[in-house]
């Protein structure tokens, strides 16, 4: 019994953190993805940009701007991924990202 109540909690727990906003942590496989799945804040992190980057995205704001906000969303995962397991790497990464697009929601008077 105590086997099968341990196996259930552990399905439990994994079912609670089986999706950051921008991806399937069923599907981690970058060192940087797993960290976030594993994180409850790092993943909270991932969902408020993925947020604020489909926000603008979809806002029909200028095609340059849209243009601006993919190459600079690209670039934010490239350097995320870059950060592997290190959490404050990863903090540093969202942050910045998270900066940028409130500044950019902003300027589309979001």
């Amino acid at each position: 019994m105590k086997v099968r109540m341990s196996a259930f909690a552990l399905a439990c727990l994994a079912a609670g953190s089986a999706q950051a906003a921008s991806f399937n942590c069923a599907h981690a496989f970058l060192p940087a993805e797993q960290t976030i799945c594993g994180n409850a804040n790092l993943s909270r992190l991932d969902e408020q940009t993925a947020g604020m980057y489909f926000i603008i995205v979809g806002s029909g704001a200028p095609e340059a701007t849209i243009t601006q906000v993919k190459a600079s969303q690209s670039k934010f995962i490239a350097q995320r991924n870059a950060c592997g397991t290190n959490v404050d790497c990863l903090v540093d990464a969202y942050t910045s990202q998270m900066m940028y697009l409130k500044n950019e929601k902003s300027n589309l008077g979001l």
